[in-house]
């Protein structure tokens, strides 16, 4: 996936001069239990997705990171996927989500609004809050499919 993606998109993610990330920090992701992929019917990862403690920010906050490849943009799966992270973030115990978007600020705010309430903190890593609501964790997916009926 990451090979399908551009170095704005790579770099929007993992800030690393839009370069995919290591092989061991990308083992390292994946065994983090609140790392989710979005696959395609024949198995193609189109997007991935995290939650970690955010060691800056208070042991309630957690950094949350998503890339979904260029491809498959605009289509609506960057709000669904920031609902479910903030579901899963909320169930782990954090109260707020943070953001470090490189050049894309405005199209991270506007996925977080969508889960919470949102400001911009312009330091030197100028990143996002959001406050997670109550109702975050009906952003999961199996939350929301039982709702749904």
């Amino acid at each position: 996936m990451h090979r399908r993606c551009s170095a704005r998109s790579l770099l929007d993610r993992y800030r690393r001069g839009g370069h995919p990330p290591t092989s061991a920090a990308l083992d390292r992701a994946l065994r983090n239990p609140l790392s989710f992929v979005i696959v395609t019917t024949d198995a193609s990862v189109v997007a991935t997705g995290s939650i970690s403690r955010d060691p800056t920010h208070s042991h309630l906050c957690a950094e949350a990171g998503l890339l979904v490849e260029d491809g498959w943009q605009q289509r609506g799966i960057g709000g669904e996927f920031m609902s479910h992270l903030a579901g899963a973030a909320q169930v782990a115990g954090y109260n707020e989500l943070i953001a470090y978007p490189a050049t894309a600020v405005a199209a991270a705010q506007r996925l977080m609004v969508e889960v919470g309430r949102t400001r911009m903190v312009p330091d030197v890593h100028a990143h996002l809050h959001t406050y997670l609501p109550e109702t975050a964790t009906l952003g999961l997916g199996s939350v929301r499919q039982r709702l749904a009926g």
